[in-house]
């Protein structure tokens, strides 16, 4: 599918690629508009680029959206917690307060003097015990109902300040998640707008170039260490052919963080979605240590994991499998030319 065909709420992932097969990799930053006269490819190139950083940061968008959504709610069911609880607390306060002012209004009315004049007529000795026992029995409920009343209101005093704050939590909660969803909703018409330059850069290629692309190239074969990496190697391998498609994760359409995602998964190995995120995964290993399997990633020249916006498969010598950008099949080719290879991540072993 499309981004025009993808809901909001389904992420479109990670990325786009930045090689292009026997004419170099795609360059190392976002570039303005190139002028009339550039080389088409070259153009088609810097575009793919582009787009692939749009795609990032639209799914670290959506990512931060999807945070900011479970906070919401969260905030909003402690708030109704809270407002539950200071229900029963003025509940509490209703059930006590009649039988609190009675007691005050018997203190008033001399209801003490009554009751020891009460004991005092009383006609034999177990009378006297039987109505003292009584009188002791209203005591302790008077107790009852005056500490039930004062245990309410401090109840309700918690709860209030408790449910205070959860609102003003709770509102700050779904503040936070519409400004999040207003930055979803501005980076995916900057990728809608970056994917449309792609295609027009795509279609301005010359019928040479794109029957080029649209053939894989490399059909060879190519082994990675015994285990879960050549297992993934082999699964990315695989899929030479496939078409990319933005926000793809297989099994017949790839973005380039799809189908190394994808690959891992058929060894048993769970890779975050997008390439920013995988970058986080396994060990560094320097570039003149590769092994098949590592995964090689590519920023704009700045060195920033926050500007990753391509991940390849490394499989042997100067090459890597992965799924370019739109125009292009998932294939093996050169892990240089004038893309910034930024970093390596072993995966596993």
């Amino acid at each position: 599918m499309t981004p025009h065909r993808r809901s909001l709420r389904h992420p479109l992932a990670a990325t786009a690629a930045l090689m292009v097969l026997g004419l170099g990799t795609l360059p190392a930053s976002a570039q303005p508009a190139p002028p009339d006269g550039q080389d088409p490819m070259r153009r088609y190139q810097e575009l793919g680029a582009q787009a692939a950083k749009a795609d990032e940061d639209l799914q670290e968008s959506q990512d931060r959206l999807k945070t900011r959504e479970t906070e919401r709610d969260q905030a909003t069911a402690a708030l109704g917690r809270a407002d539950g609880d200071l229900t029963q607390a003025r509940s509490a306060i209703d059930r006590f307060r009649p039988q609190v002012e009675a007691i005050a209004r018997s203190a008033m009315s001399g209801e003490r003097l009554g009751n020891a004049v009460l004991l005092l007529d009383s006609g034999s000795r177990q009378e006297f015990l039987d109505r003292s026992s009584a009188l002791e029995i209203l005591a302790g409920e008077k107790a009852k109902s005056l500490n039930g009343l004062r245990d309410a209101l401090g109840k309700a005093q918690t709860a209030r300040a408790t449910a205070a704050n959860a609102r003003e939590t709770a509102q700050l909660a779904a503040n936070d998640a519409t400004l999040a969803l207003d930055q979803v909703r501005t980076r995916k018409k900057d990728l809608d707008t970056q994917i449309a330059k792609v295609r027009e850069a795509l279609g301005d290629l010359p019928s040479s170039d794109k029957a080029k692309l649209g053939k894989v190239q490399d059909r060879g074969s190519y082994l990675g260490p015994p285990g879960a990496a050549n297992d993934a190697l082999q699964a990315a391998l695989s899929k030479r052919g496939s078409q990319y498609e933005w926000g793809a994760t297989g099994p017949s359409e790839f973005d380039c963080s799809g189908l190394t995602s994808w690959a891992y998964k058929q060894a048993g190995v769970s890779l975050p979605r997008t390439s920013r995120q995988q970058y986080t995964v396994g060990k560094p290993v320097p570039l003149d240590q590769l092994v098949p399997g590592d995964l090689v990633f590519y920023d704009d020249g700045t060195g920033n994991p926050g500007a990753i916006h391509h991940v390849g498969m490394y499989v042997g010598p100067g090459k890597m499998v992965d799924a370019p950008t739109e125009g292009q099949l998932v294939d093996v080719r050169s892990v240089k030319g004038d893309g910034h290879l930024m970093g390596a991540r072993r995966i596993v072993g």
